[in-house]
Parts: structure tokens; C-alpha cells; sequence
């Protein structure tokens, strides 16, 4: 039989067997066959992958695409396909009614973007909680935000108006009668750090270091607990993003042993960062970066299977609104280019995590989660062919001018890494070689959902 294309000579990772040498036959935008290295047939394609191991494409839970530029889709989408990545699930965020705000931003990305998305809208108004039930039924929405830090004036900046733990609990019981659906909820009680932080600047403090210590660890574990709770007494699944700490670490394995279930997404620059690193207000981000022995404990939760997923939460500030002072420097940075790179050098290769838990965090788990699988994150006969080829002896000093993004700069510029990709492929495409996006804009579609609310999830 002849293929559209076909992966031969490399080193595959697949769901549940590993490391192994195949070919792998794709036709018509899917994987249609796995076989032996050498019988995998003709192609109108031949991509030669020797020397290279084949993974599937990330999957990248939490993206902010369009945060602070109309055209992001395009620039954002592109350094997406640089780093390997196939499918961002994006965060939006209004405070009209998402029956026609998650329409517009589905066809905005139609028009731009080079890879494949899905969408999760922020909840923040009476208005949204109460069309939760439209929202799952005529959009096919799975998941939703809560920024449990944004009460008072707090989100005023982006357009948030202020809710309460009332609210927050409505939401959980609202998600709750939706078995499909799960809540993220970022975790910062707001309420404790408007204590400590005038305490933090009548010190004088204005360094990275500053931020920390005003929206210190214990705050962000107060809200992951009030978060497990509420979930506990309502049945509302829920999914913790970005967490920073061992505190919070410790919070989740002590009541998930209790039979508490909560899904667990960290973030690269919490795996290589801390509060006293080189990079001032660059690495300025909410919750923010902190100490070396929380990195520790992060790696160990991703090894141990506590953390079962990594998402980049790139933003695509530009280095202009990153100046200044902390208190007054824009939260945020780009990072989904850098994802799996860093995963690949600071995980497998430095703290020997195997290939294949590296692709279950950024691949496989993502897309269960978020009820993708079996459709990405896996290398499956029937599966889109999202793919990413990488070279995992290659040594990369990471510079952001080489990126696609809007954004000029990234906290990892000057780092070297080891294993990068060299290729992606989505739906059978080449989007990206070498580094250079090969696919126009508008390639990308939006992948409907089906349940996850028995996902399995390692």
C-alpha cells in the first residue's frame, strides 16, 4: 500500500510500550499504520528520522493567546510549532456573554493560526455562571478558569470584575452538573497578600525576590485547599494550573490519599527558576517563581505522579511592558516555544525522567485531561498525525530572536539545552522544519471534545 507519508528510521514513542523502532505510515491527516523499521510500505513522502526519536505532538493545556494582541493566533501559533507543540487549549476571557465571544475567538483562530486548538473561557460574572449550561451543550465547551485571586479591583486591569469564595463555590456547583466539564482555578488568596504586600514595599524592596515574599507560598496553598474542598462537597472536578510549591505539593498528595481527586499542571519556569534568579522583572509572573527547594519537590511530583501535567502559560508580553519596577512590571512571559526543550534537557537528560513520562506530561496527560485523547497526544493507529520530531542529542543555546513570537525576550535566552525539535507535523503537515514554519496561516482547526470525566491520567 502507498502512504500519503511516511516516518521511517526513527525511534518512536508509543502509549503504553515505550521506546520502540517503527515506521509509521500516515495518510489522509492520521496515522494509519505502525510497523516494523523497514515494512512500513511506499509513500508519496519519505521523512527519513534516523538518529531521531518521534513523539507525539504537545499538547499544551494553558495558553493565553490574544491576552494583549489581536494578532497572536499567528505570531503565537507559529513559535507553538517551533517548540513542537500541535494543540494549545487557550484560555479567553471576557465579561460578555461567551455565546458569542467563544464563536469570534474559534473563527479568529480558524483564520490564523498554523496548529490545532481547543478553547476554555474564564468565569467571571453572574452572566457566565449562569449559561454554564449553554456553554457545555451548544459550544461543546469541557473547561473552564476561575481566577480565585481576582476579588475587589484586583482584575480590574483585565477587565475582571471582582467575585467572592461564594461565587467560587456557585461555580463548583454549577461545573458539578456537568460531568464532562472540570474547573481550573488559579489559586492565590488575594485577601492575605493585600496584608502582606504594602508590608513587603514599605520595606523598600524592588527586586524579583520582592514579588515572592509579598505573594508568598502558604497563600496560593490556602486557595488549592479551599479549591479541594469545594470540589470534595460538590463533585466538581477540578484542575490545579501552575502550581509553584512543595506546600502545595504536599496539600494535594495528603488529600488525594483521603480519595480527594485533583488533576495537577506545573510549568517549566518553576522547574528552572526561583525568586533570585539573574532575570529582574522579566520573571515577573503570578504566582510567582520560588526557591530552589520547591523546584525540587516539583520534580519530584512529576516523577512520582503526583503533577500529571506540564502547560507553558506563555504570554506574549513584549519586553517594554517587563521594565520598570516589580511592582509596576507586567506579570507574564512567552514560553510555549521553550516547553519541550527545557523538559527534555532539564528532566530526561539531567534528572533522568524516561522519554516516556516526558511525553505523557506534555503529550498524553494534557489530552486526556481535556478529553482530546485518543484524537492527540498519542502515536495510535486512528490518531490525528500530530507529531514531533526531535533530535535529542541537540545542543541549543536558546535565544528568542530565532522565535515567531510578538514577544522579544524569554527568560531561557542564553540557556543551553539539550534535545530540541527538528520537525512538526500537524495532521500529516509539515508545519515546522528546522525551525522555520512551513504551513500558512488559517492550517490550524479547532478539535471538538468528548468526555474526559473518566480519563485516566498517570
Amino acid at each position: 500500500m502507498s502512504w500519503d507519508t511516511l516516518i521511517t528510521g526513527g525511534e518512536v514513542v508509543l502509549e503504553g510500550r515505550g521506546v520502540s523502532s517503527a515506521d509509521i505510515a500516515l495518510a489522509d491527516g492520521r496515522i494509519a499504520a505502525i510497523t516494523a523499521r523497514g515494512d512500513g510500505g511506499d509513500a508519496r513522502e519519505v521523512i527519513d528520522a534516523s538518529g531521531l526519536h518521534v513523539l507525539p505532538g504537545v499538547v499544551d493545556p494553558h495558553v493565553h493567546f490574544g491576552l494583549g494582541h489581536p494578532d497572536d493566533w499567528e505570531t503565537e501559533s507559529r513559535a507553538a510549532a517551533q517548540g513542537g507543540v500541535t494543540t494549545v487549549l487557550n484560555y479567553i476571557q471576557s465579561a460578555q456573554s461567551y455565546r458569542a465571544e467563544e464563536p469570534a475567538e474559534r473563527e479568529r483562530a480558524s483564520r490564523a493560526s498554523v496548529i490545532d486548538f481547543a478553547i476554555h473561557p474564564i468565569v467571571m460574572n453572574e452572566q457566565h455562571l449562569e449559561e454554564i449550561p449553554r456553554y457545555v451543550a451548544e459550544h461543546g465547551i469541557r473547561s473552564f478558569k476561575y481566577f480565585a485571586n481576582f476579588k475587589g479591583d484586583e482584575g480590574a486591569y483585565m477587565g475582571v470584575a471582582g467575585t467572592d469564595t461564594g461565587f467560587f463555590y456557585a461555580l463548583c456547583r454549577a461545573v458539578a452538573r456537568h460531568p464532562d466539564a472540570l474547573l481550573a482555578v488559579h489559586p492565590e488568596n488575594i485577601e492575605t497578600i493585600w496584608r502582606i504586600m504594602p508590608e513587603v514595599k514599605a520595606s523598600g524592596r524592588d527586586d524579583l525576590a520582592a514579588w515572592t515574599l509579598a505573594r508568598p507560598d502558604f497563600v496560593e496553598a490556602h486557595d488549592i485547599f479551599t479549591a479541594l474542598l469545594f470540589a470534595h462537597r460538590t463533585g466538581c472536578r477540578i484542575y490545579i494550573p501552575h502550581l509553584t510549591c512543595r506546600e502545595g505539593l504536599e496539600l494535594v498528595r495528603r488529600h488525594r490519599a483521603d480519595g480527594w481527586e485533583v488533576t495537577v499542571e506545573t510549568c517549566p519556569h518553576y522547574l528552572t527558576h526561583t525568586m533570585d534568579s539573574p532575570v529582574g522583572t522579566l520573571g515577573k509572573v503570578n504566582p510567582p517563581l520560588r526557591t530552589q527547594g520547591d523546584i525540587d519537590a516539583l520534580w519530584e511530583g512529576l516523577a512520582d505522579g503526583t503533577i500529571q501535567t506540564v502547560g507553558s502559560d506563555h504570554n506574549s508580553r513584549p519586553r517594554a511592558k517587563k521594565e520598570g519596577s516589580i511592582w509596576s512590571a507586567s506579570a507574564g512571559f512567552p514560553s510555549v516555544t521553550t516547553l519541550l526543550g527545557v523538559m527534555l534537557s532539564e528532566g530526561h537528560h539531567r534528572r533522568g525522567i524516561p522519554l516516556e513520562r516526558i511525553v505523557e506530561l506534555t503529550s498524553t496527560n494534557p489530552a486526556r485531561v481535556f478529553g482530546l485523547h485518543p484524537r492527540k497526544g498519542t502515536i495510535a493507529v486512528g490518531a490525528d498525525a500530530d507529531i514531533a520530531i526531535v533530535d535529542l542529542n541537540r545542543t541549543v543555546t536558546i535565544d528568542s530572536a530565532d522565535c515567531d513570537s510578538r514577544s522579544d525576550f524569554s527568560i531561557w535566552d542564553g540557556w543551553k539545552v539539550r534535545g530540541w525539535p527538528v520537525r512538526t507535523l500537524v495532521r500529516g503537515t509539515t508545519v515546522m522544519l528546522d525551525g522555520a514554519v512551513t504551513a500558512p496561516a488559517g492550517h490550524g482547526q479547532w478539535v471538538s471534545r468528548a468526555s474526559a470525566s473518566e480519563a485516566v491520567v498517570a
